[in-house]
């Protein structure tokens, strides 16, 4: 199951790691990277833990903001902070869109017995597509809680 939300990378040579990654849609969130391809990976990973959380937590998942309504400047998570300011190379700076398969940072480990009842049809095509009817199960039904959100 993939999700995406739009990602702010800020970007200052004179920090010993120069991204900065926020995600707007996420209260306090932040991850960092070496490079540009170092902070994606972080940023998709941070990502995936987080929703994952959400899912696991039954808390509510915000909705992505859609990144034509964003600006580094705009939204930079210390503007508001006195005691901080982030410095940053708007040339070198960007926003981006981050997608992670959520699927693979859900706690899967603990599992409950269900015994439920499905058409026989269904039960044919799925043994056919060699499914495995537990975790296609699951991942509908995390896929279902992202679209309620």
């Amino acid at each position: 199951m993939l999700v995406s939300y739009p990602a702010m990378f800020y970007y200052d040579a004179s920090e010993s790691v120069p991204y900065f990654v926020h995600f707007p849609d996420f209260k306090n969130s932040a991850t960092q990277g070496d490079s540009i391809s170092d902070a994606m990976f972080m940023a998709s990973d941070w990502l995936g833990g987080m929703v994952a959380s959400y899912i696991e937590d039954d808390q509510d998942i915000p909705t992505p903001t859609s990144i034509n309504d964003l600006s580094l400047e705009g939204n930079n998570p210390f503007k508001d902070d006195p005691d901080f300011q982030l410095t940053y190379d708007k040339d070198k700076s960007f926003i981006s869109m981050v997608t992670v398969n959520v699927t693979n940072y859900i706690d899967d480990q603990k599992t409950v017995k269900k015994t439920l009842t499905i058409p026989e049809l269904a039960d044919k095509a799925g043994k056919k597509m060699k499914l495995n009817f537990s975790k296609t199960l699951t991942e509908d039904i995390a896929e279902k809680k992202l679209r309620q959100n």
